[in-house]
This record gives C-alpha cells, sequence and structure tokens, in this order.
C-alpha cells in the first residue's frame, strides 16, 4: 500500500467512526475526564472537571479497572498457564516441567521493571471500561526489553478481517522535529522538516502516520523487515513522506472491545450504559445543592415601602425600616432526605452497572472461611462473560506476541521431544479463570466428602477412589505450580524410601535389644572365641 492509498484510508475509517467520537467525547466528560480530547485540542494542565458535580460515575470507572487488572492479570500471581490439547501430554513429567518453565520466563519479563505492563495495563482497562475500546502495543525497546504502551484511543482507527478480528491499526499522533531527526536521521526525513531543523524549529509539531496492517504481496523466502507478514508503515501525513517501511512477526497491537454490537468495528462500554444515570446524578446533585443554599441561606421577603435603604444580609448587618412589617425569610419547603434519597438510588445503579457489586466483598462479619471463598467464586463466576472476550482479544494476544517475541530470542529451555509438533493453547489461571473452573473442583471434593461418610458402613467404598491421581489433578486444576508436586518417579521414590525405613526400625531395634542383653553378650563372646581358633 503506498503512501497516498494509506492516507486514503486512514481519512475513510476516521469519517466512519465520527459517531463513535461524540459518545467517546460525552462519556470522558462526565465520566473520565482526562481522556477528553477527541473532539477538542486541549492545553497540557488543562482543568478538566467542570461538568462532574458528582464524581460516582469515576469512581466507579476506577474500581472496575482495578478490579479487572487484579483478577484477570495479578501481577503478583501468575495468571496464565500453557497447554496442550492433548490431556495425556499434559500430565507427562517432563512436558509439564517444560511448559511451567517457560511460563515463569514469561511472566519474569513480561513484569521485569522496563516492560511497564502494569501501568499501561491499568490505563487500557481504564479504557476499556470507558470506551468499550482499548489498544495496546507490544513490541520491544532499544534495549531489546519488552515494551508495553497503551495507545490513546482518539489517535487510533482500526479495521477487522473478514472473521471479525481486528487486523489493521491506523495511528495518527504528533513528533516534534527534533525527535523525528533523533528516530529516522535527517536524511529519512522529508524537505519541509530538514528545512525547519535547519532553521532550528526544533519543537514544530509534524503530523505522522504509523500504518500496521497484514502485507498481501511478500517473498516468504527472505525475512527482511519489509518481508514479513505484517507491515509497518509510517510517514509524514501532510507531505505522505514514507519515513521507514518495516514489519512485524506478529501484529503487535491488542484491540480488546467490551461488547460489540453486528455490523460496528468499536466496542460499547458499561460507562456508555451507565451514561443516563450519570448525567442525571449531575442534575440532582445541582439541585440539591441549590436547594440546600436556600435552606442555609433563604431568600428574604422585604416590604417594598417599608425599608431605609438597601438590605444588609451580611453577619451584623443593621437593617432600617417604617411600621410594623419585618425582613422575613421566604420558606420553600424543600425535601433535602428525599433528594439525597433519590441521588443514592441513583448511585447504587451507577455502581452496579460498573461491577462494583460484585468486585468488592460485603456480607456479616461472622461468616466462616468457607462462606467468604464460596461468595468469592460466586461473585467471580458472574463476573464469566466480561472474561470471554478479554481473553480473546486482549490476554491472548499479549501472551502470543510475547511468546513469539522471547522464542525468537532464544529464551526458552530446549523443547523436549514429545513436543515435537505439537501445537499448544493458553489457559487462564487468573482468579476469575480458577472461578470459572471452581465448580469443577468443587463437585469432586462434595464427592470425596460423602464417600468419607459412607466409608463408616462400608469401608470397601474407598478402595474405588484413586488417591494417587486426585491430588495432581487439582492441583493441576487450579494452576498450582508443578514444582511443589511430586512427579510419578520422585513419589515412587520417597514412597520406597518410607517403606524401607518402616520395615528398618523393628529390625535395628530387635539388634539392639538383643545386643543389650545377656543372651547376646555371651552370643557375641563365643562367636568372637571362636573365630579367634
Amino acid at each position: 500500500m503506498d503512501a497516498e492509498a494509506l492516507c486514503k484510508r486512514f481519512n475513510r475509517l476516521k469519517a466512519d467512526r465520527a459517531t463513535f467520537e461524540s459518545h467517546w467525547s460525552e462519556v470522558a466528560k462526565f465520566v473520565f475526564p482526562r481522556r477528553d480530547d477527541f473532539n477538542v485540542q486541549r492545553t497540557a494542565g488543562d482543568k478538566r472537571q467542570q461538568h462532574i458535580v458528582d464524581s460516582t460515575g469515576t469512581q466507579g470507572l476506577e474500581l472496575l479497572a482495578a478490579g479487572l487488572h487484579g483478577m484477570a492479570s495479578n501481577p503478583a500471581s501468575r495468571w496464565f498457564a500453557l497447554k496442550t490439547d492433548d490431556p495425556q501430554l499434559n500430565e507427562n513429567d517432563t512436558v509439564r516441567e517444560w511448559m511451567s518453565d517457560v511460563e515463569d520466563r514469561m511472566f519474569a519479563r513480561m513484569h521485569s521493571p522496563g516492560s511497564a505492563i502494569t501501568t499501561h495495563l491499568h490505563e487500557l482497562y481504564l479504557d476499556y471500561a470507558a470506551f468499550g475500546t482499548g489498544v495496546m502495543f507490544i513490541g520491544r525497546s532499544k534495549a531489546n526489553n519488552l515494551l508495553f504502551q497503551t495507545r490513546f484511543l482518539g489517535e487510533c482507527v482500526i479495521d477487522e478481517n473478514a472473521e471479525g478480528v481486528v487486523d489493521t491499526v491506523i495511528r495518527c499522533f504528533k513528533m516534534t522535529v527534533r525527535q523525528m531527526v533523533q528516530k529516522w536521521g535527517l536524511d529519512a526525513v522529508s524537505t519541509d522538516v530538514r528545512k525547519k531543523h535547519t532553521d532550528e524549529k526544533y519543537d514544530d509539531c509534524i503530523d505522522i502516520l504509523h500504518a500496521v496492517f497484514p502485507r498481501e504481496e511478500r517473498d516468504n523466502t527472505k525475512e527482511t523487515p519489509d518481508n514479513m507478514p505484517v507491515a509497518s508503515l509510517y510517514l509524514e501525513k501532510k507531505t505522505k513522506h514514507e519515513l521507514q517501511v518495516g514489519g512485524f512477526e506478529e501484529f503487535p497491537y491488542a484491540v480488546p472491545r467490551w461488547y460489540k454490537v453486528a455490523g460496528e468495528k468499536y466496542g460499547r462500554s458499561p460507562a456508555m450504559t451507565a451514561l443516563p444515570d450519570v448525567k442525571m446524578l449531575q442534575q440532582m446533585a445541582l439541585t440539591t445543592i441549590k436547594a440546600a443554599q436556600k435552606i442555609v441561606d433563604p431568600p428574604l421577603l422585604v416590604p417594598d415601602d417599608g425599608m431605609v435603604g438597601p438590605v444588609r444580609t451580611v453577619p451584623g448587618g443593621l437593617n432600617f425600616y417604617r411600621g410594623e412589617r419585618e425582613i422575613t425569610p421566604l420558606v420553600t419547603n424543600a425535601n433535602i432526605p428525599i433528594s439525597l434519597e433519590m441521588m443514592q438510588d441513583v448511585r447504587n445503579r451507577i455502581m452496579t452497572t460498573f461491577f462494583v457489586d460484585q468486585l468488592q466483598m460485603t456480607g456479616d462479619v461472622r461468616m466462616t472461611a468457607t462462606e467468604v471463598m464460596q461468595r468469592t467464586e460466586e461473585r467471580m463466576r458472574l463476573l464469566g462473560p466480561i472474561l470471554g472476550r478479554m481473553e480473546a482479544e486482549l490476554l491472548g494476544p499479549i501472551i502470543s506476541r510475547v511468546f513469539g517475541i522471547m522464542l525468537r530470542q532464544n529464551e526458552f529451555p530446549e523443547q523436549p521431544e514429545e513436543l515435537d509438533g505439537v501445537d499448544w493453547r493458553v489457559e487462564y489461571v487468573s482468579p476469575i479463570a480458577l472461578a470459572q473452573r471452581g465448580q469443577k473442583v468443587d463437585r469432586a471434593v462434595q464427592m470425596l466428602t460423602i464417600a468419607g461418610q459412607m466409608a463408616a458402613f462400608d469401608p470397601n467404598i474407598m478402595s474405588r477412589f484413586d488417591s494417587e491421581n486426585f491430588l495432581p489433578w487439582i492441583a493441576q486444576e487450579l494452576g498450582v505450580d508443578p514444582d511443589i508436586i511430586l512427579d510419578d518417579d520422585e513419589f515412587a521414590q520417597k514412597q520406597q524410601a518410607a517403606s524401607m525405613a518402616q520395615m528398618a526400625g523393628p529390625a535395628a531395634a530387635a539388634a539392639e535389644a538383643f545386643a543389650k542383653s545377656g543372651a547376646g553378650a555371651k552370643a557375641f563372646a563365643e562367636a568372637a572365641a571362636v573365630g579367634s581358633t
């Protein structure tokens, strides 16, 4: 795709999303004000809270983003695992240990200080919950570290392939003349930029387009950047001057959508659902404040022919009047409690829309630990529908991209022969994902409990239970690190050592007792005498 065609495609895709931009701008105005840059070019440090009187919507958004981060991609614990489609192969000790080692290395690289994945994931979750669409770039930095960057949705346009998967991202952003020369060199920029650099206009901003899309025509025998499966093109938007032509081995963007309407490319969000209530709450708050002000500082009824001079309402002010008519306050009979009750009802609806009631634990402080665990799992299961699209469009692409980068850098141990030609898949072990599979483990534990109770009447029942494989199965279902579970060979050796120690114990005790007894000492002396002759 040449520069002219790319600019036309960008303009067409941007025009197609004009209705979404007005919707995003309204959501940003009342829910996420620091992202209110869709239709207005704002100055750095500009105040953006003018339209917000009650911040319930903003609080709900931040709680939802924090909850998603903690439950789906918690940096404190590994939230994904690698599996194959063959259950028997997954139980192979060599394969399981290799997969665990790869998972540990990927997790360590992803959450290294230089990658900043934690910061940018939180920013993405905010965009995701506010606008229904987020854009994250996954690449490598100059220091060869993993690089995660959340792109501002207002800068990016997206397009889907025939299967509805986002495969094109075109980003329009600004760079100064100085930054362009630093990145591409003076010879690579256009004549206009070189002239600005010569005139020392280093801080002038230039519009840059960066397009990432599938490369349809390429030479598969070459591994040069301009022959990679995914094309990458930088150009100056105004002059259509190409700055850099390259590519990626995989699509470097993750573009999650909260949920979609058929025929639309961009997602819709909880903030869009809560927007009518959020806007109504602002008006209710203003009305309540006005009513409270009238009660605290009421309007006055002043006789038109009795006052001498202006009415003074300041503390200690003196008002002179003639006649018997006095200055009296106007009683409005405002019912503040009803207004506050109605506002609280709207706040609760907003928080429910943002799933805050599912993310925060509420209940009786006298609940047992088992009850707390069960209620937590139930809340997480209700968030299950959110997880499906997020895994497919955010977490999955991140893991696939990271795996590809690290594989090309030879950062993984040698793959066992059992995995030659075998495809692997990602299995999520975050708290939300585990809650979806928790019912399977709960049923197994419940069955074991019932069997234990029935064993009091028929001990043979427990013989139908495969006790050796039960614990490894639970560990696999709950995503427990396999390093803390003994494999079959280690378990057999441990059992053999325990049996030998158990058998040797009575024999050693008998020998010691025999040696200490008189008969033992006499027998030992006779044996020693025979040996000397």
